[in-house]
């Protein structure tokens, strides 16, 4: 596939320059497509929707498995990365006096669920990451008899930073606790594999590096996390033969159990969509892609005098890209930015990019000439 046919399957590029994928990011004509084929299902097919939407679901759950690690059974439909992790931290049988370790600079969505949890004698123990930089002995430092889960994101928000999973894994196993991970700053561009990582939950929410629709996401959990949780948002659809329209708790032995009721079928419909553009395209190649163009802006904005304070190292960066430049103002440059059609954000401090693969190298030279009207 030629850059040229990639991009025009994305509309937004022909009247802005889009690079903030850490926000929330532009879907494909095809994904709208997919859409509107649901909703074309609902108008003229209703007597036949049930079965068209069921092998979609099922298509999807197989998708995400081998996106995954994990298998069909183990991944539920979310609304977002607060809902999955919610459905997490409400499901375990805690007691007080147990505690959650979470890295202190991680987002809000992987802190707020974990937090509440003090009402209930659960300690959230917060770890401090300079820089966010989470690694082992940091996250290892920490645990003790009484730490369950430890939670974290996949890449920091705010400057990138991609942790070794596989390296954390290791003293959270030892530990008997689980390794939860927020995977949305990451999923979509790079690898999250469960088993390879040593990963017993990945909470995704489609509308960043997925690409996918606002409003729906996917969690997989290994067996043992799976079994372990208990649903606290509950439905018919929860329990075995829910069609029998019995009023018993008897929940379905899959992940299926954490979806209560009736789907968001449009969003499922265009994310599946969407994971059969990542599968046409390769995972790897939208990392290579995206780390390229990224390798290109560090090479730029350096020449302009600005510094870049994302993780640089090899194996710890990911799709954003942070700098400062000493005669830039950030927040006024993010401004300046979007006025010209150009979409960006400011974070603490700093200027973030954060590219995709259909993303030109001639969209990145027309930032850097933007970015350097901004040097006096």
């Amino acid at each position: 596939m030629t850059l040229d046919t990639l991009r025009a399957g994305f509309p937004i590029t022909e009247h802005a320059i889009y690079m903030d994928h850490a926000a929330v990011s532009p879907i494909s004509s095809g994904v709208q497509a997919a859409m509107l084929r649901q909703t074309s299902i609902q108008v003229h097919n209703m007597t036949t929707s049930g079965q068209h939407f069921a092998r979609e679901y099922a298509d999807l759950r197989g998708a995400i498995a081998r996106m995954t690690g994990a298998t069909s059974a183990n991944v539920a439909f979310i609304q977002n990365t607060s809902h999955g992790l919610s459905l997490i931290a409400n499901g375990q049988p805690w007691k007080p006096g147990d505690n959650v370790v979470v890295p202190a600079m991680d987002f809000p969505s992987n802190f707020l669920p974990w937090k509440r949890l003090e009402s209930l004698g659960v300690e959230c123990r917060l770890v401090e990451t300079p820089n966010g930089r989470v690694t082992a002995d940091a996250i290892s430092s920490a645990l003790d008899s009484r730490t369950r889960i430890v939670a974290m994101s996949g890449v920091q928000y705010f400057n990138g930073y991609r942790p070794d999973l596989a390296a954390i894994a290791d003293p959270v196993r030892r530990n008997g606790s689980f390794l939860v991970v927020d995977g949305t700053q990451g999923a979509g561009a790079f690898d999250f594999n469960l088993p390879a990582h040593g990963i017993d939950a990945l909470v995704v929410s489609a509308h960043k590096w997925m690409l996918g629709p606002l409003g729906i996401g996917f969690m997989a959990l290994s067996d043992t996390l799976l079994e372990r949780t208990e649903p606290t948002e509950v439905g018919w659809l929860s329990v075995n033969d829910p069609f029998e329209f019995r009023r018993e708790l008897d929940w379905l032995p899959s992940a299926e159990k954490f979806e209560p009721g009736t789907e968001n079928s449009a969003g499922l419909f265009g994310l599946m969509e969407r994971l059969r553009e990542i599968e046409a395209f390769e995972l790897p190649l939208i990392e290579n892609r995206i780390l390229e163009l990224n390798d290109l802006f560090a090479e730029q904005l350096k020449s302009l005098g600005g510094s870049i304070t994302s993780p640089w190292e090899d194996g710890r960066r990911s799709g954003i890209l942070t700098f400062q430049h000493p005669n830039i103002d950030p927040v006024a440059a993010v401004q300046a930015l979007k006025g010209r059609g150009i979409f960006t954000s400011a974070r603490h401090g700093n200027i973030r990019i954060s590219p995709h693969y259909y993303n030109s190298e001639a969209e990145v030279r027309e930032v850097i000439d933007q970015i350097g009207g901004f040097v006096v």
